[in-house]
């Protein structure tokens, strides 16, 4: 059965783990749809779909990721099952965050958060903007989409497709420019970030401050590529997450003496 946050079916017969990927600004559910079945028989890739995209383009995207987050805990709860991670990549990757608080507040925490490309929420606000969204042209949107999404050029030549996109992109980056971090406990989760060696964005020193937001351990992995890494070289992609799906990062044992 699908619904409009999950628009593919879910797998039969069931996996014991499911993986909910959220997308980057602009991104749609699509692009995780290659990932359907490519984690072996014991994850199933759930992509999730916002509002105001692909099957959902009769919405108005969300205004704030809180507001994606609290709408989101109890579709996720309903198609959880047992067991399940959440995996973000760029804006995702803040969105699986707060998702993530949320569902530790109602007492289903995932066993397992992964965020990508993009700098630790306590540093969200010193990233230094170009423009406002709401000032960025179309040249504007659609440099950021073949610079940093990776979009080849032949489809941003197609004006119907931008017609579609460009309004959904500003308004994920305008989420993106407001979002504001809030004063909270770390998570009880097991923490992985993974993000693009070469990523202006989110480097290493960003992605290593995500240890700040987890008291269940904390692993950081950089692959080849930059802010679009993820859509690069599928394969090392793949490998490098069912590794970490496999073996959840864990504490940092306590030294004899410490107090």
């Amino acid at each position: 059965m699908t619904t409009p946050w999950f628009p593919y079916p879910p797998a039969a017969p069931p996996r014991p783990l499911r993986l909910f990927c959220l997308p980057p600004a602009g991104g749609g559910a699509s692009g995780y749809r290659t990932w359907i079945g490519a984690f072996g028989p014991d994850v199933e890739v759930v992509p999730v779909q916002l509002p105001g995209r692909e099957n959902r383009l009769h919405e108005r995207p969300a205004g704030s990721a809180a507001e994606l987050a609290d709408r989101l805990v109890a579709p996720v709860l309903d198609r959880a099952g047992d067991r399940f991670a959440v995996f973000g990549h760029s804006m995702g990757a803040i969105l699986a965050h707060d998702l993530t608080h949320r569902l530790c507040a109602a007492g289903r925490p995932p066993e397992h958060l992964i965020v990508s490309a993009h700098r630790a929420p306590q540093l969200a606000a010193r990233r230094r903007w170009d423009r406002p969204a709401a000032e960025m042209s179309g040249d504007d949107l659609r440099d950021y989409l073949a610079d940093r999404a990776g979009t080849p050029r032949e489809v941003l030549d197609l004006p119907e497709l931008m017609d579609l996109v460009l309004p959904v992109l500003r308004a994920d980056l305008a989420l993106c420019q407001s979002y504001q971090d809030t004063a909270r406990t770390p998570l009880p989760v097991p923490l992985s970030a993974f993000g693009g060696a070469d990523d202006p964005e989110a480097g290493a020193g960003e992605l290593a401050a995500w240890s700040d937001r987890t008291s269940a351990g904390f692993r950081m992995r950089l692959l080849a590529g930059g802010h679009g890494y993820l859509f690069e070289d599928v394969p090392a992609v793949h490998a490098a997450l069912r590794a970490a799906l496999a073996d959840p990062p864990k504490p940092r044992p306590v030294a004899a003496g410490s107090s």
